[in-house]
Parts: C-alpha cells; sequence; structure tokens
C-alpha cells in the first residue's frame, strides 16, 4: 500500500516512544516537524494517471481513496490527532464529564463508552477504566517521575529518558490530552496484579473489546507492528474514540489513526484541484 510506504519513509528516523503504565502515558518534550500532505502533492501524480499506466499497488490506493466516508473531513473533532509529531493546540479545551472518581472523558462520547461496558458486562467482562484525561500538567509529572526513578536505579538521564518514553508520552503530545482515548482492561486482570502491559492480549476480555471496539466507535490506537507510523509501542489496552464510521473503515482496512488521516486529507487535495 503506497499510504504504507510514505509513513515508513517519513517516521523512520523519528524518535521512539511509547505510551502509559496505570496511570502514564506517551511522548517527548523536543518536538519534531509534523510530516504534512506536501510532499504528497509534490511527489504523487496518481491523480492523473489512466487506468492503463497506474500500477497494481496505485490502483488500490485510489480504490481505498474512493471508499472512504463520503462525509467525513479530517479536520472533525472525533479524529483530531495529537502524536509525536503533532502536540496538542495550545487552544484546545476539552468539555468533559467525571465517569468516575477522578476519571473524566469528553462528554460527547460517554454514551459510547457506557453502552460498550454495558455489552461487556452482559458478555462476562467487568472493565477496569484506568485512565482517561490527562491534563498536561499531570503528564508533565508521570514523564518527569519516570527518568528520575531510572536515573536513581543507575540510567544516565539519556539512558532514563529513552525508557521512558517507550511507555510515556510527552507532556502536550499525549492522546490522553484531547479526553478521546482510554485505557481499558478488565477488574480480573488487575485484582491479579497485572497493570497496562502488551500481555493483556492475552486474556479472552481483551479479544472481545478488539472485536466489538468498531461497534462503539473505538480502534486500537497503537496496534502491533505500526510502531514505524504511530512511534509508539505496541498497546494492548489504550483505545481512542473516532465514531463508529471512522472506526469500522480503519479496523476493515487494517490503518493506524495516521494512515488514515492522511487518505483523507489526500481525498480532500485532490477534490480542491
Amino acid at each position: 500500500m503506497i499510504i504504507k510506504k510514505r509513513f515508513i519513509l517519513l517516521f523512520s528516523t523519528l524518535i521512539l516512544t511509547g505510551c502509559s503504565v496505570i496511570d502514564n502515558e506517551s511522548a517527548t518534550n523536543q518536538k519534531v516537524s509534523d510530516p504534512t500532505i506536501e510532499e504528497q502533492k509534490e511527489n504523487k501524480s496518481t491523480g492523473s494517471l489512466t487506468k492503463d499506466n497506474q500500477s497494481e499497488e496505485e490502483k488500490e490506493h485510489l480504490a481505498l481513496i474512493e471508499s472512504l466516508p463520503e462525509n467525513v473531513s479530517s479536520t472533525d473533532w472525533n479524529l483530531i490527532l495529537v502524536n509525536n509529531w503533532t502536540p496538542l493546540p495550545d487552544d484546545f479545551k476539552p468539555d468533559l464529564v467525571e465517569i468516575e472518581p477522578g476519571k473524566l472523558i469528553d462528554r460527547r462520547i460517554v454514551d459510547a463508552y457506557k453502552n460498550w461496558e454495558k455489552a461487556a458486562l452482559e458478555a462476562g467482562y467487568n472493565l477496569y477504566f484506568a485512565s482517561g484525561y490527562r491534563s498536561v500538567e499531570r503528564q508533565q509529572n508521570n514523564y518527569d517521575r519516570s527518568i528520575n526513578q531510572y536515573m536513581e536505579e543507575g540510567d544516565t538521564e539519556e539512558e532514563a529518558t529513552k525508557k521512558t518514553e517507550e511507555y510515556i508520552a510527552i507532556p502536550k503530545n499525549s492522546e490522553h490530552h484531547t479526553g478521546l482515548a482510554m485505557d481499558i482492561v478488565d477488574q480480573n486482570w488487575i485484582s491479579k496484579g497485572n497493570g497496562l502491559t502488551p500481555d493483556y492480549d492475552t486474556q479472552e476480555s481483551q479479544h472481545w473489546l478488539i472485536k466489538t471496539m468498531a461497534d462503539y466507535g473505538f480502534i486500537l490506537r497503537y496496534p502491533k507492528n505500526k510502531k514505524e507510523l504511530t512511534d509508539i509501542n505496541y498497546e494492548s489496552w489504550h483505545f481512542r474514540y473516532v465514531g463508529e464510521e471512522n472506526a469500522k473503515f480503519i479496523v476493515d482496512n487494517n490503518l493506524t489513526l495516521e494512515e488514515y488521516i492522511e487518505l483523507l486529507k489526500e481525498r480532500e487535495v485532490r477534490i480542491d484541484e
């Protein structure tokens, strides 16, 4: 897929980071330039190619763009992108609701999560909502605390920072700032002393979450074998609300949010042309 190759080329030299442990998440205090679709506009001319001189890969890519949901824009509120290349906008103000003591999410996704939670209970899984919205200040505290802990164990500051960024996001570059990201496992997993670790995917409850997430508008934000696109390690517990239509397209086509937004942007450029 062209979109995948483009992302690999753009992201392969960027700094590694990760997301969270039970109340922690992902990033680095050095901002890296956000990849844009300018290179696409300069280097891609597939829009003017005829079917006869398009490669099969180009045809597949164009077909994917043509199959995108019709009334979706890359600037929709539920598609806001926050990652190591794209910090939270300075004027961003989430509309939050507390759904458990001390745990908040965006008001607009409460019903979707509650319905998902209810369905999980009916399926025999008692979910544990580990973390939702997190302020920039709190993220900074988590980030600094992790670095200090590694340094106390004997690591240099550089080593400590590298280890921290495998699973703690750079302040202002964490999806948790949006109120649209949720760290979810189940009560049984937590009661056995486990936390937010990749091997949560050995549990039936996680398999159920993956199977049903798109029906409620969620995706697994950092899937396996996609780190070169997200710059975040695989996280079996980190779910992101994008809306049902978007979620189903992303899941059906094995995309990351980054890939999906780039496809939308490319369609928007073609329309403008």
